[in-house]
């Protein structure tokens, strides 16, 4: 438990953050003294000083000798305000954790995140609704974002560009979350932060071919994020071949009539890695549907470990996402690159272990 002298003191910097951000303290206008915050807040030398040193530490303000304590033009430029776009939002588990992460991350450092309504039921009216958040974010003049692109629709890179050159042209920085975006021409590198999806894939890969499996596919649906691809890649290294043409179905998880082909023939998959949780445990149910059992007849594997993956039967055996660390992560991130935007562009990719369970657990193995 803190102590009343650390309440004294976060009191003291909560304030003069607050003030940093709102304007109060200009180029040119010093912070109060020691002396000043000694008499304001009724507390010793030794806690202000602390206070000022906190926001030292964090690179909000510097010391001149002489003339006093300044805000740093970087944190000048914060308004204390954070734009987060998350189109999935409301469609996977794992996004609203990450979001409720980042809220409290924001919470503690005095930020707020703001969001904008980005919900309708098809790809391209999210898309649309992302650009005009967007552009209201650059109205509200927030001082950073967190952007997760689309997917899921024809030209989603194109849309996540064009909204990256609207908060550029606005100087306003932002880092991607969950997916990043290919760099080419007119488009920089960009700060990322999301999981080793490649990675993530081997070792659903490797699990199912040391459980037995020799026909492995891979379920996605049309017009996936780049990382499902990068999920794809890390099965096919783990099955060791050289690439992931013959892997993946591209199907929607409930089509019966498209799948039941694939799944019906001499040669079908003794095991399916889909693209999330989500897909799988719709799957599950198109496979019952088809009279084919989990993990008897097909091993079945997800990725996230959400709701979905104790909910089906038999439990899935699935890629963890470290929400909480992504959203930390991210957060920094994006206060570094407020802070300082001549930083190179990092892409910060973080380990996601495999979680084992009875969907891929055969009491004994068919070769």
């Amino acid at each position: 438990m803190e102590d009343a002298n650390d309440a004294k003191y976060i009191r003291i910097f909560q304030s003069l953050q607050r003030g940093i951000r709102s304007g109060l303290y200009p180029k040119g206008r010093p912070l109060p003294s020691e002396e000043a915050l000694v008499r304001q807040f009724g507390v010793s030398r030794i806690t202000a000083r602390r206070a000022m040193d906190e926001l030292v530490r964090r690179g909000l303000v510097w010391r001149r000798r002489g003339s006093g304590t300044f805000a740093t033009r970087g944190a000048r430029a914060e308004s204390g305000l954070l734009g987060l776009i998350m189109p999935s939002l409301s469609y996977g588990e794992v996004f609203p954790v990450v979001c409720q992460a980042l809220a409290r991350c924001a919470r503690d450092d005095g930020h707020a995140f703001i969001m904008g309504d980005i919900s309708a039921p098809s790809p391209q009216d999210r898309a649309d609704e992302a650009v005009e958040v967007a552009r209201s974010f650059v109205g509200r003049r927030v001082a950073g974002v967190i952007l997760q692109p689309l997917a899921f629709l024809n030209g989603q890179e194109g849309v996540t560009r064009k909204i990256l050159s609207i908060f550029d042209d606005a100087g306003i920085p932002v880092v991607l979350i969950d997916r990043n975006i290919a760099a080419g021409p007119g488009n920089a590198p960009r700060d990322f932060v999301g999981i080793d999806n490649i990675a993530a894939g081997r070792a659903i890969g490797a699990h199912l071919v040391e459980s037995g499996a020799r026909r492995i596919r891979f379920l996605m649906r049309p017009n996936c994020a780049t990382v499902i691809r990068d999920r794809l890649d890390g099965v096919a290294s783990a099955i060791g071949i050289a690439n992931a043409k013959g892997l993946p179905i591209v199907a929607e998880p409930g089509d019966t009539a498209a799948l039941a082909p694939l799944l019906k023939g001499r040669m079908r998959p003794d095991a399916v890695v889909c693209e999330s949780d989500y897909v799988a445990a719709v799957f599950r149910n198109t496979l019952a549907a088809l009279g084919i059992s989990v993990p008897e007849d097909v091993m079945l594997a997800g990725f996230d470990d959400v709701r979905f993956a104790t909910a089906v039967s038999p439990p899935l055996t699935t890629i963890r996402q470290p929400c909480d660390a992504v959203a930390r992560i991210a957060y920094a991130t994006l206060l570094e690159r407020m802070r300082d935007p001549t930083l190179p562009p990092r892409s910060i990719l973080l380990p996601a272990e495999i979680v084992v369970r009875e969907s891929t657990r055969r009491t004994s193995r068919r070769r």
